[in-house]
């Protein structure tokens, strides 16, 4: 007689879960969009959820003290995109990138008769350069691309004003766009301080609503220009040293402070929502930077990308410039790149707008070209 032998049948997976896995992985989603084909495949990828459509990063553009034009170096490597890092490459010209983002520069001219800020999409050359208005003459004044991707080439600028009173202190914060000739005024508050304005050392592009600002008193001036509130925080308390950069992130729900204790990364995050200190949350503790340790040497944090995945780093002793990509931990080194001084490079990661954007095709916008 012979025997029944039992099926094995694998165990179906719920389509619900199946949905989950895929939805859930942001690396798996990038990936399958690199191979969509078509445009029209992609447009209605743009109208699924944005929490996994984040810019790809291309590369980064790098300047060292005193020179007048930076050079780009490429970091992704995938064939889908060596048209976009070619064209990032591209961008000629002397200048200073004040921000970057969406895949354009915002940029200031080394022009020897005046200091012009100027718009640069790479990606677009047929975009050119968007020269702005001549900015207001003040010195509490930064300007930054917009929050969202704009077809135009315009620009924000933060500007304060302190106003000075004998019982309290106030400052004034406009919120500016570039217009046709002109810098227009489109949003004004009023914040009560809790004391006199401190000097301030940079300052973060504003996003929903709020400005932060490093005072070089080492605490981090908060501005809720929709409360018309003010407050000065305090770092976390294992941040005793400067050896650190604030990012708000891509989204701007998180304020996040990246810092380096010898050869040791630490990553907090802070609510944009909160004005007190004691809700800084560690979300990497201590993560050690493996070239670091195998040099012996300590790191200097340098930059960060909206995407919070690379940390770029100085090894202070063999003078090289370094990344981590913080989720797999891996690391390069740039050794080729052979860079002077860390202490005063200055570095704007540079994301491609993803999904992409799909105005009418020209001859000179063809990517495949």
């Amino acid at each position: 007689m012979e025997t029944e032998r039992e099926s094995t049948k694998p165990t179906a997976v719920p389509p619900s879960a199946a949905i989950s896995a895929v939805l859930g992985d942001d690396d798996l989603l990038r990936e399958i969009l690199l191979r969509l084909a078509f445009p029209a495949t992609l447009v209605r990828a743009a109208l699924v959820p944005r929490r996994w459509l984040r810019p790809a990063l291309l590369g980064f553009y790098l300047r060292e003290l005193g020179a007048r034009a930076p050079r780009f170096v490429p970091v992704s490597r995938a064939p889908e995109l060596a048209t976009a890092v070619r064209r990032a490459g591209a961008a000629a010209g002397q200048f200073f990138i004040s921000d970057c983002r969406n895949g354009r520069l915002l940029v200031t001219d080394f022009d020897p008769t005046a200091c012009r800020h100027a718009v640069l999409s790479p990606l677009r050359p047929a975009h050119g350069k968007t020269v702005l208005p001549p900015a207001p003459k003040r010195s509490l004044i930064w300007f930054f691309l917009p929050e969202k991707a704009a077809g135009g080439g315009g620009a924000v600028a933060v500007l304060m004003l302190p106003l000075g009173t004998s019982t309290k202190a106030k400052l004034q914060v406009d919120l500016l766009a570039s217009g046709s000739g002109a810098w227009v005024v489109r949003r004004t508050a009023v914040i009560d301080l809790p004391e006199t304005l401190p000097p301030i050392a940079y300052t973060l592009p504003p996003v929903r609503g709020k400005i932060y600002s490093l005072t070089k008193s080492g605490r981090i001036l908060r501005l809720d220009m929709n409360a018309a509130e003010g407050s000065l925080l305090q770092l976390p308390e294992r941040v005793s040293t400067d050896n650190f950069t604030l990012s708000s992130g891509e989204e701007g729900s998180m304020l996040f402070l990246i810092h380096a204790e010898g050869d040791l990364l630490s990553i907090w995050q802070l609510p944009t929502t909160s004005s007190d200190a004691h809700d800084w949350a560690l979300v990497h503790d201590r993560v050690p930077v493996r070239e670091a340790c195998r040099r012996r040497e300590d790191v200097l944090v340098l930059a960060v990308d909206d995407n919070l995945e690379l940390v770029f780093l100085w090894l202070r002793s063999s003078a090289v410039l370094m990344h981590m990509h913080l989720k797999s931990r891996s690391e390069k080194v740039y050794d080729e790149l052979k860079v002077r001084d860390g202490r005063f490079l200055d570095i704007n990661p540079f994301m491609m707008v993803w999904p992409p954007v799909f105005p009418a095709l020209r001859d000179d916008d063809n990517l495949d070209g």
